[in-house]
């Protein structure tokens, strides 16, 4: 549930530019895009944690980062409470 709020954070012309796609949600269980897992470089680290901050995502680190499509994106993520 946490990650279909976050991705509903985003502005819906971004979203999945930065988060893996998100098709449905049901009360058990999540349909998402996932991709590979791969060595993020800092600079595409550094650049989703910053559209993470923008957004009030929390928890974008390497381990919740994959490659989908060829492009680093953000399969899981929190919110943060401050809304």
């Amino acid at each position: 549930m946490n990650d279909w709020l976050a991705y509903h954070c985003l502005p819906q012309n971004i979203r999945n530019r930065y988060f893996a796609k998100i098709y449905w949600l049901t009360d058990h269980c999540l349909l998402q895009k996932y991709g590979k897992g791969n060595k993020v470089p800092e600079k595409a680290l550094q650049k989703l944690k910053g559209i993470g901050k923008k957004y009030g995502l929390l928890d974008i680190r390497r381990a919740n980062i994959r490659k989908v499509d060829g492009k680093f994106k953000i399969v899981d993520a929190s919110i943060s409470s401050r809304e």
